[in-house]
């Protein structure tokens, strides 16, 4: 099973099962359609300073059942 926790700026805001469920979550925060953002995230990209997801991070943890 796998867990996204989402952070910004080093602290930790919440647990997610999917980046689907997460990017939802944060839409209702601050708006706009974030999941392809938010998969960028996981995968290492690093937003510029004014970008709305400047500041997130995204940690992929591997949960044992």
């Amino acid at each position: 099973m796998k867990k996204y926790s989402l952070y910004k700026n080093g602290i930790h805001l919440y647990d997610f099962k999917t980046i689907k469920e997460c990017a939802g979550w944060l839409e209702n925060l601050i708006g706009g359609s974030l999941y392809q953002g938010l998969t960028g995230l996981r995968d290492g990209w690093k937003p510029m300073e004014h970008p709305q997801l400047f500041g997130y991070e995204i940690k992929l943890n591997h949960l044992k059942d």
